[in-house]
């Protein structure tokens, strides 16, 4: 629904699809309103951050799994010099990725429990 204002400046929606109308008359509706658009612009932006976080964790795990592959395809038994340096710097990497991801996740716990104490305890301007 899009949400308009009438032409004394008091806000209402509209769904285009089916042609209803909600309208906001009086102040309280008005002011609850309004409360509820501050506390959804407040909540984006942890939202923006979770997603991002969520996006470097993910590229962190495919990354693991290439260099899984790639470790799986040079193999284990008869390996030349190269091929054992090639695998030996592979893990180092999968090692490193693995303490970045770790590390990732106990950042990203720590900033939960603080963004958890953010919420106030009415959310949307209703009681929970």
């Amino acid at each position: 629904m899009e949400k308009r204002t009438d032409k004394n400046g008091k806000p209402y929606f509209v769904c285009d699809p089916c042609g209803i109308q909600l309208f906001v008359r009086r102040k309280q509706g008005i002011g609850l309103l309004e409360e509820v658009f501050r506390n959804i612009r407040r909540a984006a932006i942890p939202f923006r951050v979770h997603a991002k976080n969520l996006h470097e964790i993910r590229a962190l795990i495919k990354e693991i799994g290439e260099v899984k592959t790639e470790i799986n395809k040079i193999g284990f038994f008869f390996l030349s010099d190269e091929e054992t340096r090639i695998r030996n710097a592979l893990k180092t990497r999968l090692d490193n990725l693995l303490s970045q991801l770790e590390a990732n996740g106990r950042k990203r716990t720590r900033q939960a429990r603080r963004e958890c104490r953010r919420v106030p305890a009415t959310y949307f301007g209703l009681t929970l």
